[in-house]
């Protein structure tokens, strides 16, 4: 009896740890620096779904706009941080221009 109630303890412990862990907090895309600077004027718009994937917002009024924004809070630092890229492909579907805000220079 008393193996059963330790190991019911223990599980019971275990359990409530795991819901102490943090993660980072993500909204909208994952943006990976590395492949955000990747992306270059006269790039096909398939390439840069290849390397994004889809976009968070396309605009109905701007057809030939594409917008990737992340959202994400560190739980260590408790910081909240916002990231993104703007794309703008011409009508042959190609990368006309490029907006980048919220990452550091390579």
């Amino acid at each position: 009896m008393t193996k059963s109630l330790h190991r019911l303890l223990l599980i019971t412990c275990l359990l409530g740890l795991t819901g102490c862990l943090q993660h980072v907090t993500h909204q909208g895309n994952v943006l990976d620096p590395n492949k955000v600077f990747q992306i270059w004027e006269g790039d096909s718009k398939f390439h840069v779904e290849t390397l994004l994937g889809q976009p968070v917002l396309k605009d109905t009024l701007h057809p030939n706009r594409a917008l990737y924004v992340e959202d994400y809070k560190n739980p260590d630092t408790g910081e909240s941080y916002t990231r993104g890229i703007e794309i703008t492909y011409d009508e042959a579907l190609r990368v006309t221009h490029i907006r980048r805000f919220g990452f550091d220079e390579p």
